[in-house]
């Protein structure tokens, strides 16, 4: 392999590393988002699913975070709710840590599953190549 070849594979490899990494993120952030969304909107006794979407919304105007809590602060302000803007990034902070330590364990329960499989195939490639020998004598 030439190492134009090598350096392109490495480029392409990266950019694909990097992708992943952006949508596990994406899904992180959501997921979180969520949590936070119904937290609040059980607060608020509002609906869940239409507080998640008004949410989405204010996240998607501006980066982060900061979006979802202003809203989200507001929201309890005008619903006379004594809950401060620190006790909402703690609460933020919960489901982030939450969320990722499920999503590490779902990857963790997939790699499981894929190094079982793998072993699983070998096995049986194994058992296969020596039936075929047998039937060779």
């Amino acid at each position: 392999m030439s190492v134009v070849n090598t350096m392109h594979s490495k480029r392409v490899t990266d950019e694909v590393r990097h992708a992943n990494d952006d949508l596990e993120f994406f899904y992180m952030e959501a997921r979180r988002n969520r949590k936070i969304a119904n937290w609040a909107a059980e607060q608020l006794g509002f609906n869940k699913k239409e507080y998640f979407l008004e949410l989405v919304e204010a996240d998607l105007s501006k980066a982060g975070p900061k979006p979802v809590i202003d809203r989200i602060m507001v929201d309890f302000q005008q619903a006379g709710l004594n809950i401060s803007e620190e006790t909402l990034w703690d609460q933020l902070r919960t489901f982030e840590k939450d969320v990722l330590q499920d999503m590490l364990t779902q990857q963790a329960e997939r790699t499981k599953a894929e190094i079982k499989a793998k072993e699983k195939k070998k096995k049986d490639k194994k058992a296969k190549s020596k039936k075929d020998k047998k039937k060779k004598k």
